[in-house]
C-alpha cells in the first residue's frame, strides 16, 4: 500500500504535501470547514422555510378548492328549486288559466 505524501508517512520521512505550517493549514481548513457549516445552516433554513410555505399554500388551496365545491353544490341545489318553483307556477298558472275560463262560461 503506497502512502500519500502529506500523510503520516510523508511528515516521517520529511517530505510534505503543504508548505505552510501546521497551525497555519489548521487554522485555514477549521475556518473553511466552518464557512461550510454555516453556509449549510443557512440553505437549510431556506428549505424549510420553502417547505413551510409550500404547506401553507397546499393547505389554503385545499380551503378554497372545498369553498368552490361548496358553492358550486349550493349553486346546483338553488337552481334545481328556481326549476322546480318554475314548473309549479306554469302548473298554477295552468289551472288559474282553467278556473277563469270557467268563471268566464259561468257567467254567459
Amino acid at each position: 500500500m503506497k502512502s500519500s505524501p502529506g500523510g503520516v508517512a510523508g511528515v516521517a520521512s520529511g517530505t510534505r504535501r503543504y508548505r505552510s505550517p501546521n497551525r497555519i493549514l489548521v487554522r485555514f481548513f477549521r475556518l473553511s470547514r466552518d464557512k461550510w457549516k454555516d453556509k449549510y445552516q443557512v440553505v437549510q433554513a431556506k428549505l424549510e422555510q420553502m417547505r413551510q410555505i409550500s404547506a401553507e399554500r397546499g393547505a389554503s388551496r385545499d380551503r378554497w378548492r372545498e369553498k368552490c365545491e361548496a358553492a358550486v353544490a349550493r349553486a346546483a341545489v338553488g337552481d334545481s328549486l328556481a326549476a322546480h318553483r318554475l314548473t309549479e307556477l306554469d302548473q298554477v298558472r295552468v289551472r288559474v288559466a282553467e278556473l277563469e275560463a270557467a268563471a268566464q262560461k259561468k257567467t254567459l
